[in-house]
């Protein structure tokens, strides 16, 4: 009987925790800026409740009509709303519902057909071509690496690609885990994670790891991003905010000096971070003072002064570092070998035209006339007598201009008097074969 009573005390205790949990629910917002007041429009795909909340009053319009049956009467996270074919398409990550809004008739339709959910919480969604994309997100205890998109033919989130890294448990406390933006201009999405800026290129459905991310960035809580044009973004954290270039390699802090720019976690009413108004965002506020329990700020989009740019990431060209250093090795030895080869082939050449000796005598000759001194110093004859001198000296030239006759067919070395002295013989060079010693001297 005890047993009974605090079997049912527990019971009852966790119905009304569950009571309390339930009324905590967003209920399935998605929400947009009004194109022509400077309001926001909430509606709920959950209760069809439809509520614009202007500066200074809210009104309650009629509630939209719900072409379905919730089987699920809450949805715990607010929704994502995109444009396409014409219609408003409402996503809610972590769920895998999506939903069309028909504004003029005040209906919601439900879309898709699966059932499977709770893998991408906190996944970024996009448009791409008319279709809907998301990728990443966190649940069942991982932080998951898939890209898919929702197709209109088979009313289902279908696999596009999984990305190069790694299926990890996410850090859940801190939110580092995941940075992500499709830049429309270049046509690709670009992912920080786990400290690497991946990219995945539409075009050719390729991954890239493009480096590390900067240390000074990557020290960050991420927490929202917001598009400010086809291809860069702001990240929106509690602490700075971030102007970011993927494409360009830049990133840098725009914070404002009163934190007006700041993301807060728990945004008020159900409302996004931001909203596109004019040439800036407009960003709902949180406020226990006022009645109304928020307030609208305006911010100009905020460009980066040049010397606050920084690279967003280190280029990881090591494998183009590694093939550039090897290919200048090859080069440099293939240099080497042609040099060697090419010298070994010309002093074969000259070898076989005149030994060792008889080139020098040439290659001396070519600078100038050569006296009988001359000669005595290249052939080594200053301690021998005069006779002997003399004899070496006629029989190395007459050698010399035998082999010149052979492969040249002239006389090489030839013998003058000196105009000063008619007693000296100097020995010049045949003026003939100026030209064919050139090219072999």
């Amino acid at each position: 009987m005890y047993i009974k009573r605090i079997s049912l005390k527990i019971s009852i205790a966790l119905l009304i925790s569950l009571m309390f949990c339930n009324s905590a629910y967003s209920n399935g917002y998605v929400s947009w800026k009004l194109p022509r007041d400077n309001a926001i429009q909430r509606v709920s795909v959950v209760t069809g409740e439809n509520i614009v909340f202007y500066e200074n009053h809210i009104d309650t319009l009629p509630q939209y009509t719900l072409a379905y049956d919730m089987y699920q009467n809450e949805l715990n996270i607010n929704g994502h709303l995109f444009s396409t074919h014409g219609a408003l398409k409402a996503v809610f990550p972590g769920t895998g519902k999506v939903f069309e809004l028909d504004t003029a008739a005040g209906v919601v339709t439900r879309l898709d057909e699966t059932y499977h959910h709770g893998y991408n919480f906190d996944s970024y969604q996009f448009i791409r071509k008319d279709t809907v994309y998301s990728f990443g997100g966190y649940g069942f205890w991982i932080q998951n690496n898939l890209l898919t998109f929702f197709s209109d033919v088979r009313k289902e989130w279908s696999l596009y690609s999984r990305a190069p890294f790694a299926i990890t448990i996410p850090d859940l406390g801190l939110r580092r885990f995941q940075t992500t933006t499709y830049d429309k201009v270049n046509d690709v999405l670009f992912i920080l994670f786990a400290g690497n800026v991946y990219g995945f290129e539409f075009k050719n459905r390729t991954w890239k790891n493009y480096g590390l991310v900067n240390e000074e960035f990557n020290d960050e809580i991420r927490y929202m991003i917001h598009p400010l044009s086809d291809s860069t973004c702001m990240l929106m954290t509690g602490s700075k905010t971030f102007w970011l270039y993927p494409a360009g390699n830049e990133v840098a802090d725009i914070t404002m000096n009163n934190g007006a720019n700041l993301s807060m976690k728990n945004a008020p009413l159900g409302f996004a971070c931001a909203y596109e108004f004019q040439d800036g965002l407009l960003i709902p506020n949180h406020s226990d003072k006022l009645e109304l329990g928020y307030y609208f700020e305006y911010m100009e989009h905020r460009m980066p002064a040049a010397k606050s740019i920084q690279p967003l990431y280190i280029e990881d060209n090591g494998g183009y570092q590694s093939l550039l250093f090897a290919s200048f090795g090859l080069i440099s030895l293939l240099g080497i070998l042609a040099t060697v080869f090419l010298r070994r082939r010309y002093l074969k050449r000259r070898s076989a035209i005149f030994d060792t000796m008889q080139w020098e005598v040439l290659e001396r000759s070519s600078n100038g006339i050569l006296s009988t001194e001359d000669f005595n110093e290249l052939l080594g004859l200053h301690e021998v007598s005069w006779e002997v001198q003399r004899r070496k000296r006629s029989e190395f030239i007459k050698e010399l201009n035998a082999a010149a006759i052979r492969q040249l067919g002239q006389e090489v070395l030839l013998r003058e008097r000196s105009v000063e002295d008619k007693r000296q013989v100097l020995y010049v060079l045949n003026p003939r074969l100026e030209s064919a010693l050139a090219r072999l001297l």
